[in-house]
């Protein structure tokens, strides 16, 4: 039988990508270790809205492949007593930020108008006046309309470097030339048949060719904001689009590198960072985040610093150590907002197993729901030896839950 068990670090694959479930305002010793060592740091904390946000998830193989059932949950709260409270907590996200920088390295800081300038002071006194290198525009068009002032459609980006050394390459970020506004250029075809504008200034004439690429500036204008129903989401409140997150890392990092986000959320800088070929830390104080990160990240490759949950959830299946077969027949796990099914594993959103060495469980077999794959599959082989098998699982409202087998 599956007896849930207290266990707080699980391990899959080489373990590289690392989750933290810390508050990273305060001094943390797990991220003593990696002070000078981070290349990119990338923060997208609260932002001093005053509300309380919720996520959704979806419930069972229907909710992930219709989108319907969904559950509707605590995201988290975005409320501070005062300004002072609020500015306590930026001011140990930073000076932890600094501490975990290499001294090539770059902090990014995304807010909005609510913090941004208070944040801008922030930075200066950690980081140095002479080290910020951007307060960067993102605007996008999502949302309602004032009809009180100007609305409000853009957030505040704040580039710092660690220090002179910094490393930024913006060849990396190149974007097409076609579609970009010309302006005062005379549209013109040279004698091979390329077309460009170009002006005069001095006697002299500057081309800019359309096959060309251009760089961005400090304003992005083109990257939207996630829509309703982009495959991209996770259900997580506040969620940034890849490509944003993509375009912040690539002039700063190269393969192999560290990169650290200290809020990470729904884990959209971690997986940008996995997919530019780099290790990730990511740390942020919410276990719904924590859980929601691990899921996107498929469990792949991860150590997962976090403990259980207190209510624990049921487990049915067998094993067969011979074999190293591992089969579920059943899984339990209450909350007010799950639906009613007769679904045996509609509660359970993903699952994995392998051997419990000392405090650690080793994942050798992991399974998840993705929109291309809503099903789970209730069976796996392991290899345990001598050791006692471990079986993890994250059920729908992103809770995890460690079993132990025994005979």
């Amino acid at each position: 039988m599956f007896e849930p068990i207290r266990l707080s670090h699980t391990i899959s694959g080489t373990g590289g990508g690392l989750l933290f479930c810390l508050d990273a305002s305060q001094p943390q010793q797990a991220l003593v270790p990696y002070r000078g060592q981070v290349q990119a740091v990338v923060m997208d904390p609260p932002f001093m809205t005053g509300e309380v946000f919720t996520r959704k998830r979806a419930f069972g193989a229907q909710g992930w492949r219709a989108g319907k059932p969904v559950v509707s949950l605590k995201g988290y709260p975005d409320r501070f007593d005062t300004p002072e409270i609020y500015q306590a907590m930026l001011r140990g996200l930073l000076e932890n930020a600094r501490e975990l920088l290499a001294p090539t390295g770059v902090c990014y800081l995304h807010l909005d108008w609510r913090a941004s300038a208070m944040a801008r002071l922030l930075c200066d006194e950690v980081f140095g006046a002479g080290n910020f290198l951007n307060e960067i525009i993102w605007s996008y068009e999502s949302g309602g309309r004032s009809r009180k002032y100007f609305s409000r459609k853009h957030d505040t980006i704040l580039l710092y470097a660690r220090s002179p050394e910094y490393r930024f390459s913006l060849d990396r970020v190149p974007i097409p030339r076609e579609g970009v506004r010309h302006n005062h250029l005379k549209r013109q075809t040279d004698e091979n048949g390329r077309v460009y504008g170009s002006v005069v200034v001095g006697g002299k004439e500057y081309r800019y060719y359309d096959d060309q690429p251009t760089y961005p500036g400090d304003v992005w204008t083109d990257i939207s904001h996630l829509q309703q129903r982009d495959p991209e989401r996770t259900g997580y409140p506040t969620q940034k689009p890849l490509k944003l997150l993509d375009r912040m890392l690539r002039p700063v990092v190269d393969p192999g590198d560290l990169v650290c986000d200290l809020c990470c959320g729904s884990g959209t800088a971690l997986e940008a960072a996995r997919r530019l070929g780099c290790g990730f830390i990511g740390v942020d104080s919410s276990r719904e985040a924590i859980a929601v990160s691990e899921n996107r990240l498929r469990l792949q490759d991860l150590s997962v610093h976090m403990a259980c949950d207190a209510s624990p959830a049921a487990l049915y299946g067998s094993f067969d150590a011979a074999s190293g077969l591992v089969v579920l027949t059943g899984f339990e796990a209450e909350h007010p907002a799950f639906p009613r099914t007769a679904e045996p594993f509609a509660a359970l959103e993903a699952w994995g197993c392998g051997p419990i060495v000392g405090e650690t469980l080793h994942l050798q077999h992991i399974c998840s729901r993705t929109f291309r794959m809503p099903e789970l599959a209730p069976m796996g082989f392991v290899r345990t030896e001598t050791y006692p098998l471990g079986v993890l699982t994250v059920d729908a409202a992103g809770r995890r839950q460690v079993f132990r087998w025994t005979d």
